[in-house]
């Protein structure tokens, strides 16, 4: 397990830091406050080709992996949980096209995510499934040299925005075959039936516009379908892995957001003569946080240097996201807490950091599903 980085990650931490603090802490939290999402904010972000960080080269991408895609998740998050939303969400159909499509696939829609001309968004969940991909009721039935899709997703982020170019969508091809019958298509903005709803207030990722997307009779060409005809399983399931890192190492840049906030407050405040972190009360909790974030960071290393070499990696990434996202509410409450009566007020940016950190433990799989995953090793091992 290694934890330096290389001269390139480097390079890229150094980046993706410049952009965070030089454009994005200014200016973010009157977008967070209105919960509207940052259109030019993203824009310039893409635009410095942060989004294909993690892809082919050919296609306009970094080249980094699922490792240099941690780092920007992480960076972002330490500033603001949803922009780091955005990005993470924009990986998802990336990372899927990225491993499944073919070369003209990746050309057409790959190239301009990565170079940072579009958005994606992807749709897997649907208001009767949750978490259960084989419950999947999309239909998409082949017509001539088309699929004609019928049926909604719900919870789909990045789609509806200004920048959004393309989603893509599980949907199922062959019913009698359960769900060895799912495929993936790729659905650009503006096809005849293909439409998205409204964007609804959340707890977290407020800046990350989350919304349904409908299919009425949406047609599209065969050769938009992403892999192999009942592939889309597999496919789901790596893609939400990788994800998975994704989001384990958000909720380690929202834990040190909360550790930051807690020592720039608790350094200056006092009670009665003495400074708050005189009482260990306080910074015993905090302790703890700290030597759980370096344990979540080793986590999360592990699981996208596994990854990006190829090797099985899915428990190690439910192990990750399952323990980033829990320390990340843990750090969030004890952040509030040193905050005192001033933490409950709007007015202070910590007051919002336990809603971000309750949206990291359900997306991308509750942490209940990642302990079923984990605990399924257990009973294969």
């Amino acid at each position: 397990m290694l934890m330096d980085l290389d001269s390139d990650e480097k390079l890229l931490l150094d980046g993706v830091t410049d952009f965070a603090e030089r454009a994005l802490r200014p200016a973010v939290r009157p977008f967070v406050e209105r919960h509207e999402f940052p259109t030019e904010l993203v824009r310039q972000f893409a635009e410095l080709g942060f989004m294909g960080t993690a892809y082919d080269p050919e296609y306009g991408g970094g080249g980094l992996g699922v490792r240099g895609s941690a780092l920007v998740t992480e960076t972002l998050a330490r500033v603001e949980p949803g922009f780091a939303a955005i990005y993470l969400c924009n990986s998802a159909p990336m990372t899927v096209i990225s491993r499944y499509g073919s070369p003209a696939l990746k050309e057409r829609w790959l190239k301009p995510l990565c170079e940072g001309r579009t958005l994606a968004s992807f749709g897997v969940t649907e208001p009767a499934g949750g978490s259960d991909v084989a419950s999947i009721k999309t239909r998409a039935e082949e017509d001539g040299d088309h699929f004609v899709i019928n049926g909604a997703k719900i919870f789909s982020t990045n789609a509806g925005t200004p920048l959004h170019g393309l989603s893509t969508v599980i949907a199922v091809t062959d019913p009698e075959k359960g769900p060895k019958g799912l495929s993936t298509f790729v659905v650009p903005v503006g096809t005849p039936g293909f439409s998205v709803g409204k964007a609804a207030h959340k707890v977290g990722w407020r800046i990350a516009q989350s919304v349904e997307l409908y299919f009425d009779n949406c047609r599209i060409p065969k050769e938009y379908m992403v892999g192999n005809r009942g592939d889309g399983l597999k496919q789901i399931l790596t893609t939400l892995s990788v994800g998975r890192i994704l989001v384990g190492a958000a909720g380690l840049g929202l834990t040190k957001k909360c550790l930051d906030l807690a020592r720039s407050y608790g350094n200056g405040r006092r009670v009665g003569g003495v400074q708050i972190f005189e009482h260990q009360g306080l910074t015993f909790p905090l302790a703890t946080v700290m030597t759980k974030a370096h344990a979540a960071e080793l986590m999360i290393r592990n699981a996208a240097t596994l990854t990006d070499a190829g090797r099985s990696f899915r428990t190690e990434t439910s192990m990750a996201k399952l323990f980033a996202t829990e320390l990340a509410s843990e750090a969030a409450d004890i952040a509030l807490q040193v905050h005192g009566g001033y933490g409950v007020f709007e007015d202070y940016e910590v007051s919002g950091l336990l809603g971000e950190a309750k949206v990291l433990q359900i997306v991308e799989g509750t942490s209940e599903v990642q302990r079923l995953i984990i605990a399924r090793e257990l009973a294969t091992s």
